[in-house]
């Protein structure tokens, strides 16, 4: 059946499966190879150690669409990547393309450090299928485009990575491509790049270039995606609008996190060693609008819920809260509060004690956050309970704040009390951050 001359891409029942073993994968190869020539290659069925990573996956790219994909790691997002790049070849299935491509899935790939930036373009374009004398006439944009300067001409082992990933976005766009392959590289650079960047692949996509992207980020699915693909474990899970699939994915990160943090607070929250009169027994997240737990909105109000375990009366105890950014600046933190800084020292009473920390507006923007959680009692800060590795999931429901800012909140204790409000000086406050 003729591809309508739209679609510039066509995926059809694509499956991929690899091996875990490298030595199985050898001899699985080296059979397949000598079955493929006598025609009986048997491709249904898996062997010791094999694993689907993709599997009966479907789908259509229409010239100047933008088709987003997101999933979990391990869901097969960048083997799909790879085999419509050519990369791999697929176990089963039909890949069609139709028009020059342009993966830009690992900037920089196959540049020789040996080379100057000049000859490495001249390789890298040359292998992309550009004629010399099309090379000959994109060499200064492409140039002017990396902002590598007087560089150019010196040996690429002496670039930094990220003038080595600028050279490689500014060769791959400057190709002319009818379909860019984008695998979250669009944080090549600095801020000024960036928009650079985005800007060029925007003007691509006006001329009818098409784009597949592949993005943690739901912002930029949103924003640069007409359609989406939502891979689970190698399957197509949803498919269709980004509004509509990226809630599924979300639906499914909340659902997941709330039974990996269930699993944390079982096998991982140990007191610290010696004697502990405190732990914590249980952390929830609550927010107005949400039936299920584990999750905030953006915008709206939310709650941390910490139920603690306290063998006997207890003074001078700090609740500790450190937020850390998992998806747009990862490794971040983006929240530290300390209700001895907030409200004062709690003074807790034996039995279950409750405490919940009210946000009245959660101003972090839509993504996953780590959550760590310590008890910490006295001027010291001695460390009596800790929780390392809980997972946030804040929803967006279109209110999707830019910035980082200060958190309107409220803590409220059950089962004790609290003295009066002391505020510490601002050495003692980074103290705490480092022993956290």
């Amino acid at each position: 059946m003729d591809v309508m001359p739209d679609i510039c891409l066509s995926v059809k029942g694509i499956s991929k499966k690899f091996s875990r073993s490298p030595k199985r994968a050898m001899v699985y190869g080296a059979y397949d190879l000598a079955r493929a020539l006598l025609g009986t290659t048997d491709q249904t069925s898996l062997r010791p150690s094999e694993f689907w990573a993709l599997k009966d996956v479907t789908c259509t790219l229409r010239r100047g669409q933008s088709l987003g994909i997101v999933g979990p790691n391990g869901s097969g997002k960048t083997t799909l990547m790879r085999l419509i790049a050519g990369v791999l070849a697929p176990t089963r299935g039909v890949i069609q393309v139709h028009g020059r491509m342009a993966p830009l899935l690992a900037l920089g790939a196959g540049f020789k450090p040996v080379l100057s930036g000049r000859q490495n373009i001249v390789l890298n374009l040359s292998l992309l299928g550009v004629s010399s004398r099309e090379i000959h006439d994109r060499m200064e944009a492409i140039i002017d485009f990396a902002e590598i300067g007087q560089a150019i001409d010196a040996p690429l082992g002496t670039y930094s990575s990220g003038m080595t990933a600028r050279l490689g976005f500014a060769c791959a766009v400057h190709t002319h491509p009818q379909i860019l392959i984008v695998d979250e590289v669009l944080s090549v650079g600095d801020a000024k790049f960036r928009i650079k960047c985005r800007n060029r692949i925007n003007q691509m996509r006006r001329s009818g270039t098409a784009m597949l992207l592949v993005s943690h980020s739901a912002i930029s699915i949103q924003t640069l995606c007409d359609e989406c693909l939502y891979l689970k474990q190698g399957a197509i899970e949803a498919q269709g609008t980004p509004d509509k699939v990226l809630a599924v994915y979300e639906s499914d990160i909340v659902t997941t996190l709330a039974a990996d943090n269930a699993a944390r607070l079982t096998d991982v929250s140990q007191p610290v060693p010696g004697t502990s009169p405190l732990k914590i027994l249980a952390v929830r997240f609550t927010s107005r609008n949400l039936v299920d737990e584990g999750a905030w909105v953006a915008g709206e109000s939310g709650d941390l819920v910490l139920t603690m375990q306290s063998v006997a009366a207890l003074e001078n105890v700090s609740v500790n809260v450190i937020i850390t950014d998992l998806t747009h600046r990862v490794g971040e933190i983006v929240q530290f509060m300390t209700s001895h800084r907030d409200i004062g020292w709690m003074h807790l009473e034996p039995g279950r004690p409750e405490v919940r920390l009210a946000f009245q507006t959660v101003g972090l923007r839509p993504g996953t956050y780590r959550v760590q959680l310590s008890l910490s009692q006295g001027s010291m800060h001695d460390i009596v309970d800790a929780i390392e590795d809980i997972r946030l999931v804040v929803r967006d429901t279109g209110f999707q704040p830019n910035c980082l800012y200060f958190q309107p909140r409220d803590w409220n204790l059950i089962g004790g009390a609290v003295s009066e409000l002391t505020v510490p000086s601002r050495g003692s406050e980074l103290e705490t951050a480092e022993k956290l």
